[in-house]
């Protein structure tokens, strides 16, 4: 026998995009954020649905241990990801590495770089 109860089922949304469905709710334009999501299900053809996914590659970082413990126990407590918060932190020092000087550009933060030896013209 088919299932005809309506049952809660968990999506996950972006914020934004639910404040975009809240707003015909809070017009008075519409039911309920359900009721929305419902009938654009029933109205669409999801035979159709080309799902673009952007292109990712992976990769591996050496990272030290005190680095990698912090991004899990941060993790765990965000209840998010450790890609999200290598992109979030990369994300916020691009902008730094992209102003600064290219003599100064190094993805190696917290070491310093040695200054190149040049060896001297000899005279003649």
């Amino acid at each position: 026998m088919p299932d005809k109860i309506a049952r809660p089922f968990p999506l996950t949304l972006e914020l934004e995009f639910l404040d975009r469905l809240s707003e015909p709710v809070r017009e008075g334009r519409a039911k309920s954020v359900s009721d929305i999501i419902r009938t654009a299900l029933e109205n669409y053809d999801l035979a159709n649905v080309v799902v673009m996914h952007p292109l990712q590659v992976q990769i591996s970082v050496r990272l030290p241990a005190e680095i990698r413990k912090n991004l899990r126990k941060v993790s765990r407590s965000k209840h998010t990801s450790i890609g999200q918060l290598v992109r979030a932190a990369v994300e916020a020092y691009l902008p730094r590495l992209e102003t600064a000087p290219a003599a100064a550009k190094t993805a190696v933060v917290g070491q310093k770089r040695k200054p190149l030896k040049r060896k001297r013209a000899r005279k003649r």
